[in-house]
């Protein structure tokens, strides 16, 4: 059976690490715990057992609770295999920096190191162009290059 529970915004990773410590001696029949980056605020669990949050190893910090009822496998498997955040961008396309000092700026891709991660941009209301360098993850794809 497969589980979703609730964790601080942002502590999801520290939560999953201090779960899989804390049950690691118990018996509790968890298998697995999954913290995807796309989902924040929850993790998700495999367990051969039903979970009771009163159970003293389940006590961790930022973890806020049991979402009720299980899940589906069909609803993690798109956790489990995510598109890279790069595969839609092509040069010349117009995005969007979504952090970082020129967060909500557009700009022109000009290059993509596909093995960094990497894409070279160029501001497009900038008066003088600036090649600025940004991972994959910090910008949001608006209208790729026309064909």
């Amino acid at each position: 059976m497969f589980y979703a529970m609730r964790a601080a915004m942002g502590q999801e990773k520290n939560v999953a690490s201090l779960l899989a410590q804390s049950v690691k001696h118990e018996d509790l029949g968890i298998k697995a715990i999954l913290s995807p980056e796309e989902m924040q605020g929850y993790i998700f669990v495999e367990s051969e057992q039903a979970l009771d949050m009163r159970h003293p190893a389940l006590k961790v910090p930022n973890l806020r609770g049991l979402v009720e009822g299980d899940m589906a496998f069909e609803e993690l498997k798109k956790f489990l295999n995510p598109e890279p955040a790069m595969s839609n961008i092509v040069k010349g396309s117009i995005v969007v920096l979504t952090s970082g000092p020129f967060k909500d700026e557009k700009a022109k891709v000009v290059r993509i190191d596909e093995t960094k991660e990497d894409v070279v941009l160029e501001l497009i209301e900038a008066a003088v162009p600036i090649p600025v360098t940004v991972k994959g993850d910090q910008i949001r794809l608006i209208q790729k290059e026309a064909e």
